[in-house]
């Protein structure tokens, strides 16, 4: 397949249909290594990825939990076992870091919050290349400090995703990618 065929048709594959096996050691390296080539202004490598293994799954499952309980401390123990699963769920999860350098006189924080994402979106494609599928994860967890400093980030770091990857399960029902169709738009003046 060529390059624009193999970007065109990745897509997100649900958390349920993500089963082992998980990349190896070496292609996990690889995957990473994907990220090196995003764009990058003022050569920051404003992003890290924190590779969360299956032996500390339990405790991100626990902080997660925790988390939620903090923002809302009546949640009903069912959310809470659902809140629990989201850690547990996926052969390989990564958790996507923004690294910010404070009014920094070349890149605005909107700038390196972008280089991070797009690294992530390099890291996932070096996933796909590779046969894996993946799909980026936020909501409040994501973006909660609870759980930034129970991960360890710095106070100029924030978390923008997890990233579960594995290998698509032969069950997944068979899903087109919802395009839209393209228009291109020209500057008028």
């Amino acid at each position: 397949m060529d390059f624009i065929e193999f970007i065109t048709q990745r897509h997100s594959i649900p958390p349920k249909y993500l089963v082992a096996p998980a990349p190896s050691p070496d292609e996990l390296h690889i995957i990473i290594n994907s990220a090196e080539s995003a764009p990058d202004h003022g050569s920051l490598k404003p992003w890290r990825f924190l590779v969360i293994t299956r032996d500390q799954r339990q405790a991100l499952s626990d902080l997660f939990v925790r988390a939620l309980l903090h923002r809302e401390p009546h949640t009903e123990p069912a959310l809470q076992e659902r809140e629990r699963e989201r850690a547990l769920r996926p052969p390989m999860l990564i958790a996507a870091i923004a690294r910010i350098t404070p009014n920094h006189p070349k890149t605005p924080e909107i700038e390196q919050l972008l280089t991070a994402a797009t690294a992530t979106e390099h890291l996932m494609l070096g996933a796909n290349y590779l046969g894996y599928g993946t799909v980026w994860l936020t909501g409040s967890r994501i973006y909660d400090r609870f759980v930034m400093d129970g991960l360890g980030l710095g106070t100029d770091e924030r978390l923008i995703g997890m990233v579960n990857i594995g290998t698509a399960a032969p069950d997944m029902p068979e899903r087109k990618p919802n395009r839209r169709t393209v228009t291109v738009d020209y500057w008028a003046g």
